[in-house]
């Protein structure tokens, strides 16, 4: 029995989950492990699907093993933890997703003139980026990045949005860009009021701190109070590449989601969608 009657409760299921098939750093067994010596119910995998452009997804030819693998774990745990079949996808690929039981709408790469570049891979790319096809310009490159999440907010089938404030993970010291600049907020809040008008869940997501680039989740406390306003639903993922931090920073991602007006929150029961109490 899972009780979520009180705001003690922090979450125990986590479904943004990447391992050794792509860019995670355990099996998908060992996470299964980890999750439930963390006393988790529920363990959402969702490697990264296939993207020409994309040298850190899988191979066409990886995925049915990604899915024997992971439908083999949901048989041997059965009855100890909920495990389920999921896939990120890159809004900039085609989707393949007929096989897998959610999927995660994210944008790791923007278009601008031809060029697919990446907002998620290192510092110096994303500035690079910035140089040769904005002049020097992030706000510019930001509102690309906003705009593409948006025109994925309006396009996807998916179930989640994943990590749509992606583009402030190398500024944590706000020295590429100043996120509380109209140029930069203004996109930005204009996603997050598209985003939580879809119905769609949106992640509250701890990967960059668990890496060790932000000592925040995203999105942000402007986004998420915007999310708040227009009545969004929030989950928390920590889109786990390790599985010693599977959980990494719950509570305190919690604690920012009840400081910006939430008072719930959403999370995977197996298969199932369930709000609690923050």
């Amino acid at each position: 029995m899972i009780d979520m009657s009180s705001a003690d409760y922090i979450t125990r299921s986590n479904v943004h989950s990447h391992t050794r098939f792509v860019d995670g750093r355990d099996t998908a067994e060992e996470m299964v492990s980890a999750a439930l010596a963390l006393g988790f119910h529920t363990l959402g995998f969702s490697e990264h699907g296939h993207a020409d452009y994309d040298d850190c997804c899988m191979a066409p030819a990886q995925e049915p093993e990604y899915r024997a693998e992971v439908r083999r774990l949901k048989a041997k745990y059965a009855g100890r933890l909920d495990i389920l079949l999921g896939y990120e996808h890159d809004w900039l690929s085609p989707a393949h997703v007929s096989e897998y039981e959610y999927y995660i709408e994210s944008v790791h790469y923007v278009s601008k003139a031809g060029t697919i570049f990446c907002v998620d891979d290192t510092r110096q790319r994303l500035t690079d980026a910035a140089e040769a096809l904005y002049g020097g310009d992030m706000y510019a490159l930001c509102r690309d990045y906003f705009d593409t999440v948006c025109q994925s907010i309006e396009g996807t089938n998916a179930a989640i949005l994943g990590h749509i404030e992606l583009a402030m993970k190398f500024n944590e010291a706000r020295n590429l860009f100043d996120d509380a600049d109209p140029r930069y907020l203004g996109p930005a809040l204009e996603c997050a009021e598209l985003a939580a008008k879809s119905g769609l869940l949106i992640e509250i997501n701890t990967g960059a701190m668990a890496k060790g680039y932000r000592t925040d989740p995203y999105p942000g406390a402007a986004m998420l109070r915007r999310i708040s306003e227009c009545g969004g639903r929030i989950l928390l993922s920590s889109d786990c590449h390790d599985a010693r931090l599977l959980d990494h920073s719950f509570g305190l991602a919690e604690a920012l989601a009840k400081a910006c007006g939430f008072r719930t929150a959403w999370e995977y029961q197996g298969a199932r969608q369930v709000e609690y109490l923050l």
